[in-house]
Parts: structure tokens; sequence; C-alpha cells
């Protein structure tokens, strides 16, 4: 296998998927798992921080596989 069939396999859209449900699935335990599964969550002092990591990955998952995909179309 040739260095340009690789790379197509790699960013053939399976990876930013799996990621994305990754994401996903860390936001649905740090945003409604733990506030009803731990009693007095919101006064802890790593909710916060926790819940705004889960609501920011998102956007770093956006940028970062948004900008691998300009950078690749500027490069044709």
């Amino acid at each position: 296998m040739d260095n340009k069939e690789l790379s197509n396999m790699e960013l053939s859209g399976g990876t930013a998927f799996y990621a994305m449900l990754g994401v996903l699935i860390f936001m649905v335990i740090a945003c409604i798992v733990c506030p009803l599964a731990i009693p007095g969550f919101s006064k802890q002092g790593y909710a916060v921080p926790l819940m705004a990591a889960a609501l920011g990955l998102p956007f770093v998952h956006f940028f970062i596989f948004g900008g691998m995909e300009i950078v690749r179309s500027r490069k044709k």
C-alpha cells in the first residue's frame, strides 16, 4: 500500500465519526449522568470545568477535522 492510499484510508471519515461519537458519549456522561447520579454535583469544584470541557470538545473536534479538510482542499 503506498502513501497516498494510506492517507486516504486514515481520513476516510470513519476516524472523525468515531471521534465525535466519543465526544458525544463524554458529553452525555459529564452533562447528564453525573448531575443525576452524584448528589450535590453542582457544588463540587470539578463540576464546572468538567461540563465546560464537555461542551467545548465539539468545537475542538470541528476545528481539528475541519482544519484538516481545509488544508487538504487547498493542496488540490
